[in-house]
């Protein structure tokens, strides 16, 4: 029999394995399991140990499956078949992947940004959110079109717009700064630097705090020894 190692870790013995298909006896509860773990970053690339050696799986997507029982041993087997995915699908889907993560990096980035910075990348920036959502004071999004920020902690309500409650919100403008807020030199991370716990760097155009003394040789953004920096 063969076995199968999913890009998840688990592990399954087959009954047989075919051109996109796999098939394995199984327990009736653990069917919906068994076709939850078949997500293709799962079956793309998996590890197949059969007689002739080991094998990867194709790049694969879930179609279809099906159950059977068989009477006789009282047992349920079930069937599921793959599609191939195209290279450029999978090509298209990592485009997206990167692009939505540079987004979310600018978009926090955004948030300790220049004004005249936050309006000219303001497409950036989240969408803000109408239904009770706990802004707190500094933060910014845009609102139909147009960067805001959060003047006083507030929650949110779609019958108070930021554009018709200043209490809580202000729409940025080229004609202001943020030069009223105290100016700190915020260098670039240098690797050969130690820090220590409350320093501020930027990495990637994106401001970081370092979380623990000694801190050397710790990229921001990768680990725990730094977080996202956003003035209070």
């Amino acid at each position: 029999m063969a076995q199968i190692t999913l890009n998840n870790g688990h592990l399954y013995t087959l009954d047989f394995i075919r051109p996109n298909q796999i098939g394995k006896s199984c327990r009736l509860e653990d069917i919906k399991m068994i076709i939850e773990d078949m997500a293709q970053e799962n079956i793309s690339g998996a590890t197949v140990k059969d007689e002739p050696g080991i094998t990867k799986m194709g790049n694969l997507k879930l179609n279809s499956f099906s159950v059977d029982f068989n009477s006789k041993t009282e047992k349920y087997s079930i069937t599921i078949f793959f599609d191939e995915v195209p290279q450029s699908e999978i090509d298209l889907a990592k485009e997206r992947a990167e692009t939505e993560a540079v987004s979310h990096f600018i978009a926090l980035g955004l948030q300790n940004a220049e004004i005249k910075d936050v309006i000219k990348w303001s497409k950036f920036l989240e969408d803000w959110k109408p239904r009770k959502f706990p802004y707190k004071k500094g933060e910014r999004f845009k609102f139909g079109g147009n960067p805001y920020e959060v003047v006083e902690a507030v929650t949110s309500s779609e019958n108070s717009t930021p554009d018709k409650d200043d209490k809580h919100y202000k729409l940025l403008k080229a004609s202001e700064n943020s030069q009223d807020k105290p100016k700190v030199e915020i260098k670039p991370w240098n690797e050969k630097t130690t820090y220590s716990k409350g320093d501020l760097v930027i990495a990637r155009g994106i401001v970081f705090i370092s979380k623990i003394d000694n801190n050397k040789g710790n990229e921001p953004g990768f680990g725990n020894a730094w977080d996202y920096y956003k003035e209070k």
